[in-house]
């Protein structure tokens, strides 16, 4: 089964990062030909999309060991869904890090993972979702099984539940409002 990750975007401040580069600019960053393969065959249109995250904040490492091809990766903002990607692949590459982002070496955004474009989208978590989502999500976590299982068995699959959520296609008697 696949899993479900969040993390937020403001707290921890600098706890992960995001990117679009061209196919051709990143594989010019790669020295593995293995990833540059993997990469030309994830991103056939040429677009590819990173998100990354630190290895030495909290739990990060265990997390990111979880990821796996096919997860949805969420991210909140206060008490709402902002974005939502599948991942495609992963890769443990400080280097390629520091290339893509610069920053501080000791510590890099090394726990990188490709993922398809990210949708985009408020979307505020209210106590009709709390079956599905906890609000208030702090830094980079798997949803908890139960959780996700309820999202499958609601939805059928992850893909729907993103596609509704995100475009507010719910029936009018599933709709989340704010009332």
């Amino acid at each position: 089964m696949s899993n479900v990750f969040l993390f937020s975007i403001e707290e921890p401040a600098g706890l992960s990062k995001g990117a679009v580069r061209d196919l051709e600019t990143l594989s010019s960053l790669v020295e593995e030909e293995a990833l540059r393969g993997d990469l030309k065959r994830i991103y056939p249109d040429g677009s590819c999309y990173i998100w990354a995250v630190r290895e030495t904040e909290g739990d990060s490492l265990a997390t990111w060991k979880a990821v796996a091809a096919g997860d949805l990766l969420l991210g909140c903002l206060d008490h709402s869904i902002v974005s939502a990607s599948f991942i495609l692949a992963k890769a443990s590459h400080p280097a390629l890090s520091a290339k893509l982002w610069g920053g501080d070496s000791n510590d890099p955004f090394g726990l990188i993972c490709f993922t398809d474009k990210p949708r985009v989208g408020e979307v505020p978590i209210v106590p009709q979702m709390f079956r599905y989502l906890d609000p208030g999500i702090r830094g980079f976590a798997m949803l908890p099984p139960g959780k996700a299982g309820n999202i499958l068995s609601d939805y059928g699959s992850f893909e729907i539940f993103v596609q509704l959520c995100l475009r507010y296609d719910f029936p009018s008697n599933f709709r989340h409002t704010q009332d």
